[in-house]
């Protein structure tokens, strides 16, 4: 019981504070998150949050790496070519939903575990077409770089499609188609 209200509270969790964080985010950009409207979103003060949270700069990690987490990953039973097409497109549909991602990467690295987990499983595509590790490395940052852009860009699907399918093409016939 708290002694100011006679009621239970349930405790805090650190992922209710990274989804209110989220919530912040997605209403209104990076500028929005701060630990006194987390706090005021949850019912208590931000100061309170200093518990679970070390600072401002944790939270906007902890809050990148929970929308990483919800990027589907592929099926095991799609072709190599169709796995990478809806990968990218869960990339690019993820940060059409969270625009406050893309200024977040374009500050600073945000490499958390769901984003290595992510980008893990599309090298691991990459190289069930033959590729070698090094080439479905370049494969990945091109894919992943391309559908960032694209959603930065704000590009129609049928142009993003076609993007995609083009460096695919050049991903399957190899370096040594252009050298």
């Amino acid at each position: 019981m708290t002694a100011t209200t006679g009621t239970t509270r349930d405790p805090l969790r650190q992922e209710q504070i990274v989804q209110a964080a989220v919530v912040l985010l997605d209403e209104g950009g990076i500028e929005n998150l701060t630990m006194r409207r987390v706090g005021s979103r949850l019912g208590i003060t931000g100061a309170a949050l200093y518990w679970h949270i070390k600072n401002r700069h944790e939270l906007l990690l902890l809050a990148v790496d929970s929308v990483w987490r919800q990027a589907p990953l592929c099926l095991d039973d799609l072709p190599w070519r169709a796995a990478v097409l809806a990968m990218a497109d869960n990339l690019r549909s993820m940060c059409v939903r969270h625009p406050w991602l893309l200024t977040a990467m374009t500050v600073q690295p945000l490499d958390g575990p769901a984003r290595r987990r992510h980008d893990q499983h599309l090298l691991a595509v990459c190289q069930t077409a033959g590729l070698t590790r090094q080439d479905a490395e370049q494969a990945v940052q091109s894919i992943i770089a391309f559908a960032i852009g694209s959603a930065l860009a704000d590009t129609p699907s049928p142009y993003v499609s076609f993007g995609l399918q083009s460096i695919l093409d050049g991903v399957e016939a190899g370096p040594a188609a252009h050298a």
